[in-house]
């Protein structure tokens, strides 16, 4: 058997299992036992829970915002919030978990790279430093992060749709504060 087929098993076994227990129910030991394989083959794939969660919800999202991927990052937030509010139950058993990763460190991980991504993309022409770059594309990605955190925190009340509107409107603004930061002006 294929080292991603492997990683694919233990990661659907996660899933199954988030679909029933909360997060702090899920062992390695449940884990493998779910799904056939030795904890040897575990320990072989990732180092402990948390990569395998990290893992897991990279590739989750991946399979999430790919259709849209080249729609700017405003839709790829709009259609993982849709995503989110039509799991309610299961990001409820990951967010109540608190030995694995919390859901606000994997939507940073993941976002932070997307982010970065935007911002180089707009700060293109502009005279600005690359630790500044980061430090605009870290604002946004913690700003993007508590917000949705509230937002799961809060039972997910507004529609995903109302809160992608809301968030591009901070996304608007991202020329004006690269503006600021130009050191040619």
């Amino acid at each position: 058997m294929r080292s991603d087929t492997r990683k694919a098993l233990l990661s659907q076994a996660l899933l199954d299992q988030l679909a029933t227990v909360s997060a702090d129910q899920i062992s390695v030991s449940s884990i493998t036992k779910a799904c056939g394989l030795s904890r040897q083959s575990f320990y072989y794939h990732f180092h402990n829970l948390h990569e395998l969660y990290a893992w897991t919800f990279h590739h989750v999202l991946l399979k999430i915002v790919q259709p849209v991927r080249d729609e700017g990052w405003q839709t790829q937030v709009q259609v993982l919030l849709a995503s989110m509010y039509e799991n309610r139950p299961l990001i409820e058993r990951v967010t109540q978990g608190s030995g694995n990763p919390s859901m606000a460190e994997l939507l940073k991980d993941e976002f932070g790279i997307h982010i970065m991504r935007a911002v180089e993309e707009s700060a293109a022409g502009f005279d600005i430093l690359p630790r500044d770059r980061a430090l605009i594309a870290r604002f946004y990605t913690a700003g993007l992060v508590e917000i949705i955190k509230i937002w799961v925190d809060d039972g997910m009340r507004e529609s995903p749709e109302r809160l992608a509107h809301r968030l591009g409107i901070f996304i608007a603004n991202l020329s004006e504060i690269l503006n600021n930061f130009d050191r040619s002006r």
